[in-house]
């Protein structure tokens, strides 16, 4: 297949990276000098004292060719790559945004693509134009968001790289929900108190107020088994303790951060369904305090 890749970030990267072992890969980058690196260049992972480079293509802008793309921008980039999407002929598109805030966006989207959602569940921290680090191994979890079916992909994306799975799952909402819960928890607490992941259990304190963000964000999700949802953060925290989270990064960069896309979409489901959440609210309040700081 032609892969195309839009976000040279992090994720964007990681995807680039692993799928160019089976097919032709093009990064599309919105600028001009990352497209230049990577295309003259190419892809360098740092792992383990050694490095490792593959060649792909860098562009900046969208090439027609692409059976599969994966859209690897932030949630709040969308505004910049939907216009341009929607000039393509139709083909397999892959969503891989942090949060929920992309979904209602997506519902409205009027287009003849077939769309999937993707949960990306690896570590990944990106060291400069074209290089990156892969710092916790883990799944794509992908299902189908608005596709009359998704037969073909699955066969393709069954065998990607051995260290790159991808697990098919058939309810979208169930997956993305999961992913956010953790998010919601991880995030923003390690970005407010400049902590890397398992900080957050080593400091009974902080678990604590994990604990009750998490209460509040699986009522507002109605999470069906909760022990289950729970068990899973803390796991994620544990195998990820010495990662810094993508908000952290974020805060500490002086970048917009995706508290609208984890925080911003539960408060508002909260507000529809008239629930209280005094801890996400705080959370939310103090992330974009320090947005407004720097901004």
């Amino acid at each position: 297949m032609k892969i195309g890749v839009i976000g040279g970030g992090s994720v964007g990267l990681l995807f680039a990276y692993y799928f160019s072992f089976g097919h032709e890969v093009t990064v599309i980058a919105r600028r001009k000098e990352q497209a230049e690196a990577i295309e003259e260049k190419g892809i360098r992972l740092l792992e383990d004292e050694q490095e490792m480079i593959v060649n792909v293509r860098g562009r900046t802008e969208l090439d027609p060719d692409c059976d599969l793309l994966f859209v690897a921008v932030k949630e709040h980039q969308l505004g910049g790559v939907l216009p341009e999407l929607e000039q393509a002929a139709p083909r397999d598109i892959m969503f891989l945004q942090n949060g929920m805030a992309h979904i209602p966006v997506l519902e409205k989207w009027q287009t003849g693509h077939r769309i999937y959602t993707g949960s990306v569940e690896h570590g990944a921290v990106r060291v400069d134009d074209r290089t990156f680090r892969h710092t916790g191994k883990g799944a794509v979890k992908w299902s189908a968001f608005r596709s009359p079916s998704a037969s073909r992909l699955k066969k393709e994306l069954a065998s990607v790289h051995e260290a790159f799975p991808f697990i098919w799952c058939e309810d979208w909402y169930k997956t993305l929900a999961g992913k956010l819960i953790v998010n919601a928890c991880i995030n923003p607490l390690t970005a407010l108190l400049r902590v890397e992941n398992g900080a957050l259990l080593e400091e009974p304190m902080y678990e604590a107020y994990m604990k009750l963000v998490f209460e509040e964000a699986s009522r507002i999700l109605e999470l069906e088994d909760r022990q289950a949802a729970w068990d899973h953060v803390l796991s994620v925290c544990r195998r990820t303790k010495s990662n810094t989270s993508s908000m952290l990064a974020d805060v500490l960069a002086g970048r917009k951060t995706e508290a609208d896309a984890i925080m911003g979409y539960l408060l508002k489901r909260a507000k529809e369904s008239e629930e209280s959440a005094p801890h996400l609210t705080f959370l939310y309040r103090s992330i974009k305090a320090l947005e407004n700081e720097w901004s």
